[in-house]
């Protein structure tokens, strides 16, 4: 009978250790899954798509900068276009540049991007910018680099993948 009862102890002590190994298995488990979904919460936003309807580019800054008029807030919105410096004012190209970009954005929607940079230290909207031109599809930022009118400008945590 003493037998009996050290095997019964026995028993209850490997029950412990598989209780023991049990709840370290769901902690471990509790841990990965938070540590998944910080993750996933420290991603940037994903890439953000305004298509304008009924709202027109109203002005062209310079080369790389323009006003569209929002109906919706009965407002002007300066946007720059992301990734992508053209020359200032007074500068050698800035005439050019601007004269370009006038041809492709003045008095026509576009479609906005957003990415990781929301807007700039001037409070304009940083976006990639696309305009349908009866049914083909511009992408305002990388044309006006591969016409040679502006130079790529990275400000991380941008990345400006999409002018590759």
């Amino acid at each position: 009978m003493a037998d009996n009862n050290v095997n019964n102890s026995k028993d209850e002590g490997i029950n412990l250790d598989d209780k023991k190994v049990k709840i370290i298995f769901i902690l471990v488990g509790v841990v990965f899954v938070l540590l998944i979904v910080a993750f996933f919460f420290s991603i940037p936003k994903p890439y953000d798509e305004t298509k304008l309807e009924n709202n027109t580019v109203m002005r062209v800054i310079d080369g790389d900068t323009f006003d569209y008029y929002n109906a919706d807030t009965n407002k002007m919105i300066r946007v720059r276009l992301l990734c992508v410096n053209t020359p200032e004012r007074g500068k050698s190209g800035y005439d050019e540049a601007t004269t370009y970009l006038r041809s492709l954005l003045l008095y026509k929607e576009v479609t906005l991007k957003s990415s990781v940079n929301d807007t700039d230290k001037y409070g304009r909207q940083l976006r990639y910018v696309y305009v349908n031109n009866d049914g083909e599809i511009s992408f305002i930022n990388k044309l006006v680099l591969d016409g040679g009118y502006g130079v790529s400008m990275v400000i991380p945590p941008e990345d400006c993948k999409l002018m590759k």
